[in-house]
């Protein structure tokens, strides 16, 4: 998870994007060559619960991943990004904190205690030390279930693919130098989930990730909560300058009605991004969206942070 050291190397050439009812692999076959792919999932093939991705049916995913792997040209190597949703991530201030890793997810253990409904212990985590910010030190936490990380892990290794990363869209979605000139805000929006991540001097400095009730309000909830955020921003952290915002949203109509909302905002700029080289066939683009197949396609073009 931490987007500066992940890709010193060339990044992996095949992602796939996994979700609650399907499954996408994107693989570069060259520079600007990218096939991808999508296979329908059966229910139940995920379980998902307060804390994010609970356990992984094999025998709902293992045909259906099978067949992916052939999209990617015996590629044994991939990196798997995951609803925002499933994974649970925190920026935790921290006045001195250890030097040793060992030390230091201990102290990260005994934090989120008071903000995970579950033993500590049966978390895995990923902690990125961040730059001091106005004399405060910082920590990016993701955590997840172990036991569903171990899960994914061991349904690609039954296909002969080995997991060299695990990350939320969101994460996947954060382009590099964001935040580095001016302020970045990465906008992410899935089904009953809405993702916040304000970047100032290249570090994250605000994270909000809040579950959203399923219901026909349509961008009502998101608006609001977009709203408020920029409201703290402005008001509580005092960045009145102009403001970067990177929008990715999965439902057309929230995306159309967000992109609206901001455009009519004063200091609120979209961010400048370079296309991205298409993914055939294009059936597979109609059929799941542009919004599904953009982490695996910032993944795999090295756009990863």
């Amino acid at each position: 998870m931490n987007w500066e050291r992940v890709f010193t190397s060339p990044p992996p050439n095949t992602g796939w994007v996994l979700g609650a009812n399907d499954a996408v692999v994107v693989h570069r076959a060259a520079i600007d060559e990218f096939h991808c792919a999508v296979e329908e999932l059966p229910a139940g093939a995920f379980e998902v619960g307060p804390v994010g991705l609970q356990s992984v049916n094999r025998e709902a995913v293992g045909p259906a991943f099978a067949r992916l792997k052939g999209a990617a040209e015996g590629a044994r190597s991939a990196a798997v990004i995951v609803p925002t949703s499933w994974l649970r991530s925190f920026l935790i201030d921290i006045d001195r904190p250890p030097r040793k890793e060992e030390e230091l997810h201990e102290v990260v253990r005994w934090r989120l205690k008071k903000l995970l409904p579950v033993a500590p212990t049966d978390l895995r985590l990923s902690v990125v030390r961040q730059p001091e910010h106005a004399g405060q030190r910082r920590l990016l936490v993701m955590a997840g279930i172990e036991r569903a990380m171990r899960a994914i892990e061991s349904n690609f290794k039954a296909i002969g693919v080995e997991v060299g990363l695990i990350t939320t869209r969101l994460f996947a979605l954060v382009p590099r130098g964001a935040g580095a000139v001016r302020p970045s805000l990465v906008i992410q929006h899935e089904e009953s989930f809405l993702s916040l991540l304000l970047l100032t001097e290249g570090a994250p400095r605000l994270l909000r990730a809040k579950p959203l009730a399923l219901s026909n309000q349509g961008a009502g909830p998101v608006l609001r909560e977009v709203g408020r955020t920029l409201g703290f921003i402005r008001d509580s952290l005092g960045i009145s300058s102009e403001i970067e915002v990177k929008l990715t949203a999965e439902n057309a109509e929230i995306d159309g009605e967000l992109r609206g909302w901001l455009a009519d905002k004063e200091g609120l700029v979209p961010m400048v991004e370079k296309a991205a080289p298409p993914c055939g066939p294009t059936t597979v683009v109609s059929r799941v969206g542009a919004a599904r197949l953009a982490p695996a396609v910032a993944v795999v073009t090295g756009e990863l942070r």
